[in-house]
Parts: structure tokens; sequence; C-alpha cells
């Protein structure tokens, strides 16, 4: 990386701890837990990898609060059995790099379950085989969610993320779509009620755990996130900053955005080659988020999709002030060494090729890997 990039490199204050760079490895399922959603060795392998490539920020994948609704059937589970588990994870990445910060992305999965799990659905629609869940299990899952909050404390990780993206429970509370009679749905307020009762619980923990929460910031449905209610479809992001405003307010650290629902609108959440239109969008959401809530650290996605660009277009948003950071997903998976290798070596990266196999993995619930990278399973 040439001096012109010293953006990237640059350190970042939040919330009492010294972010070393602007480079955050987002949540990449790999779908090799072991039993029960436990830390497997090749989950060990997977995040010393990223440990040794100097990122500012890794997430841990996607990490289900409960073993009755997962995405994955190997997905990942924090919960009291597991936490011996989690320990060891982060003391292995603590002893290879103490100075990335390492958060969790927790989630539950809604009605995105595998057929192998349960589904629930925030309101009612057309998917009539898959139950509303009602108020009293809602609290149910706050009071599990609030446990692998206080566990990921324990621990020893700097903080987590409450997902509220990509079509999972917690960003179906957040659309117009959400018409509960109950304190969870209608009013902005009720639609941001789950989300920023997480995030107070997890503001409680610790004087310096990070807290904040990855969103779709337009989904790309009608009635979807980023609408102006329930029967409009183009972009307006008045409703979603309404929302976002209460997340901060609730002492939000980060917002983390991203876009779109895999399932229905996958070329917004991951671009593939040629997708400029579907990456700049991503950058636009950014920018139009920072310069709502400046105070807030803004992390930006979608910069794989730049190839060998990538760094020069991370490079300009971070100096024109519209993220502060620059989240790297297939990325992460396809060179987990990439921060240091920019810096150092640019000229080794293993650029993502964007052919989309690991999502194709992804989407047959199969172990994920870079395929373009390794002949096998380096995590198996």
């Amino acid at each position: 990386m040439d001096n012109n990039s010293n953006r990237l490199q640059s350190v970042y204050p939040l919330k009492g701890k010294t972010i070393p760079n602007r480079f955050v490895a987002q949540a990449m399922e790999i779908n090799t837990a072991g039993t029960g959603g436990s830390v497997s060795d090749g989950v060990i392998k997977r995040y010393n990898e990223l440990a040794k490539g100097g990122w500012g920020i890794v997430f841990i994948e996607a990490t289900s609060i409960t073993k009755t609704h997962l995405a994955r059937r190997n997905g990942l589970v924090l919960d009291k059995t597991n936490l011996g588990g989690f320990k060891r994870l982060v003391d292995e990445f603590k002893s290879i790099n103490d100075k990335c910060r390492l958060l969790i992305q927790l989630t539950h999965s809604g009605r995105q379950g595998g057929a192998f799990s349960n589904k629930v659905k925030v309101y009612d629609d057309d998917q009539s085989s898959i139950p509303v869940v009602t108020e009293p299990e809602l609290e149910t899952i706050k009071q599990q969610f609030a446990e692998a909050i206080e566990l990921a404390c324990r621990a020893g990780l700097d903080g987590v993320d409450v997902k509220a993206c990509h079509g999972y429970l917690g960003g179906e509370f957040l659309r117009p779509l959400n018409k509960r009679s109950d304190i969870y749905g209608g009013s902005i307020e009720n639609r941001s009620r789950f989300i920023t009762d997480l995030i107070s619980v997890a503001k409680e923990q610790a004087r310096d755990f990070i807290v904040g929460s990855r969103i779709s910031a337009f989904e790309g449905i009608r009635g979807g996130c980023g609408t102006a209610d329930e029967n409009e479809v183009i972009e307006d992001f008045t409703d979603m900053f309404d929302i976002l405003d209460r997340f901060v307010n609730a002492g939000a650290d980060y917002i983390n955005v991203s876009g779109g629902i895999p399932t229905k609108t996958p070329l917004l959440t991951r671009p593939l080659k040629n997708g400029d239109f579907y990456r700049i969008s991503h950058y636009r959401y950014t920018k139009l988020i920072k310069q709502a809530f400046p105070k807030v650290a803004v992390i930006g996605s979608t910069y794989t999709t730049g190839d060998e660009a990538c760094l020069s277009l991370a490079q300009e948003n971070i100096k024109k002030g519209y993220t502060d950071f620059a989240g790297f997903g297939r990325q992460n998976l396809a060179d987990p060494m990439f921060p240091v290798k920019a810096l150092n070596r640019p000229e080794t990266i293993d650029y993502c090729t964007l052919c989309g196999k690991c999502s194709r993995l992804l989407k047959a619930d199969q172990n994920i890997y870079c395929q373009t990278r390794h002949s096998n399973n380096p995590y198996l």
C-alpha cells in the first residue's frame, strides 16, 4: 500500500479502546461448528488465521443464541455449554494479536431457519406455514440474547453485534411491514424496541464493551427496511434514520451498514462481478448514515467487490468521511492475511474472484471455505 493510503492504516478510538486500523473482517460463516454449535478446531484455525492478518476489527461469524433456531446445520451457538470453547477461541486469538478488537455477531434465525430447525416470523404474511412469534416467546428470546451477551463478555470478547440484517429475526422488526399490535410492532418506537433493549443490556456488561448492530439499510422489498411505509419499494431513509436514532440513543457505538436479503435480493447483499451499481449503492447508504450520525462509528460494506481497486476505494471513502471503516466479507475468506499484505507486500494479495462458490456452499448448508484458494476444506 502506498503512502497515500495511510487512512486505512490510521488508528481509531472506540469506546476507550484503540482500533489499530480501518480494516474490518465482516462476519463470514464457515458452518464448521462441532456438536451443539460448539467451537471446533477448524473454527479455531479460521480465527487464528484472521488474527495473523492484522485486521483492525474481526467479527466472529453469525452465532445463534439458541440451539433450536439455526440457519446452518453446523452453525455456532453461544450458550453456557459452549462457553469454554469461546474462551479458548478468544485466548488463542489474543495470544496471536492482542491489538485487534474481536467482536461476535449474535443472531436468531427467525424465518431463515434451516429445514432441520424451527422457524418463526415477526409479523403475519403469506408464508402461512411459519408461525408468528408470540410476545411471551419474544421475552424468552430476549433473555437468551441477554445470556449470550453476558457470556460473550465472560469469554473475553471486546464486544457484540446484535444482528439486524439480511432477513433474520432482528431485521424483521424494523420494517414498516411490521404491524404487530403489541409493543414490538407498529410505531417506530415499538419496531426498534427489540434491538434497542438488547443494546441497552449489552451496554451494562463492561465500561469498554463495544456494542452495535449490522443493519440492511435498504432491503429492496416492498415495505422493507429503507422504505417509507408498507406500500413503498423505493428508497426513503426517513423511517430507517428514526430507528437508527433510537439505536444510538440506546448506546450503540457503531452501525455496520449492509443491504438486501440474500434469499430475496442477493445481488444487493453480495454484488457480483460488474455489479458496480449495487456496490456504489452501499457506499451511498454508508455516506448518508455517517452524515446523519457523525459521532457514531460507521462500518461500510462490499469493498471486496472492488477487486484490485478495493484498497483505493476504501481509502477514498474514509478520506472523504463517507465511512470510518472498510468492511471486507468474501475477501477475508479469500485471503485472511489481506491487511498485512496490503501494508507490506500488496503484490502478494489473493483477491477474491467473486466466483460465488462460497455463497453456493452457504446456500447448500455445506462447510464453507474459499475454493479458489484451497483445493480442500482447511477447516475440517
